[in-house]
């Protein structure tokens, strides 16, 4: 029991706060956010049988709720040294006589709430919640690095802008890797034995059902990377998008072997000719960079001129950089981790690519 607990009672949220947690997105997050109005997607990305993953702070007396730390779940593992979570939407009101540091109180006690092994994030906002993290936490904190694979066969660019068409030249693979798309999810257990990798943060079977399978809205393509001797070492999950009447690929997640990712030139070179995409780009943290060049891309630098887009809804031709934070290194972060690859607005029509 400390100052905290002598103000608010801060909880676990249930089934029951649902309503005021997506008010409170709306008055103090932002007006007419998407967790604010769309109730599918909010259950589908927070709640868990009776369990809403937000941990919650209640004044006793007025009963107003007065702050939020929401995260997702990397897995479905009871497992404390495989139990992993990404933060998520995290806001206390502002008012002259909340307590100080409550938004500090209710991210620690979301690792006692939750019996997580690690709290990691991405999307991490560098002005605010990066130095929090820093300060209080003792967290690692950096930027994740953005790579683009060009289609330079292309002469007008509608999603990017491209100044200088720079290539990262492919390094010597005796054994190129071979793409296979999986259809379903039984194709990926087949296959590939995600809950065998021992990596931070740990995925499973569930997670990757869930994420990619199951998505209320969003279509994505789950590749398995075969070797030479047709073995699946590693999984690719891809989303494609149409903005300007042209389109790209984004890999939003990578699961398994790393060294295979260098093989990909072959296959990658034909799919962006065969789709007509203008680039493919991936944003990570903690993947080995010398197996994504030598699969042929290029890491958007600080003094690169080409604009290579992260916003779709609304689209917005700028570079964007995005900071995650951690405690081990080696964590790895990818687009779709936590809460950054979704939807913006309402979908009107589910499982389909959004286009701005």
């Amino acid at each position: 029991m400390n100052k905290f607990d002598e103000r608010y009672e801060i909880r676990l949220a249930r089934r029951s706060d649902i309503e005021m947690i997506m008010g409170f997105i709306h008055d103090y997050w932002r007006k007419g956010h998407i967790m604010s109005r769309d109730r599918n997607l909010f259950e589908y990305e927070y709640v868990n049988g009776e369990q809403v993953n937000f941990v919650i702070a209640i004044d006793r007396k007025t009963q107003f709720l007065e702050g939020i730390f929401g995260f997702l779940n990397c897995s479905q593992t009871n497992d404390p040294y495989k139990k992993d979570i990404w933060g998520s939407m995290w806001m206390v009101v502002d008012t002259h006589d909340n307590t100080p540091f409550l938004g500090v109180e209710l991210a620690r006690r979301v690792l006692d709430l939750t019996g997580c092994r690690m709290h990691i994030g991405n999307g991490a906002n560098p002005k605010t919640t990066i130095p929090l993290r820093r300060m209080f936490f003792r967290d690692k904190v950096a930027r994740m690095q953005h790579y683009y694979y060009l289609n330079d066969k292309i002469t007008d660019y509608r999603i990017a802008i491209i100044k200088d068409k720079k290539h990262t030249c492919p390094g010597s693979v005796e054994h190129p890797t071979t793409l296979m798309e999986f259809r379903s999810f039984e194709e990926v257990k087949d296959r590939f034995d995600i809950e065998s990798l021992d990596t931070i943060p740990y995925k499973d079977n569930w997670y990757l059902n869930k994420r990619f399978f199951n998505h209320p809205y969003y279509q994505y393509t789950v590749f398995g990377l075969q070797d030479n001797r047709g073995h699946t070492g590693a999984l690719m999950v891809a989303r494609s998008l149409e903005v300007n009447g042209s389109r790209v690929l984004r890999i939003v997640d990578y699961i398994g072997d790393q060294s295979l990712f260098a093989g990909l030139n072959r296959d990658l070179e034909e799919i962006v000719q065969k789709q007509a995409y203008e680039y493919v780009d991936f944003y990570t943290l903690g993947f080995n960079s010398e197996y994504i060049l030598n699969a042929g891309f290029t890491l958007r630098t600080d003094e690169d001129k080409n604009v290579i887009p992260n916003y779709f809804e609304p689209f917005l031709q700028d570079n964007v950089d995005i900071w995650a934070h951690y405690k081990v290194n080696g964590t790895l972060f990818f687009k779709a981790d936590g809460d950054q690859d979704r939807p913006n607005h309402y979908v009107e029509n589910p499982k389909n690519s959004i286009q701005a």
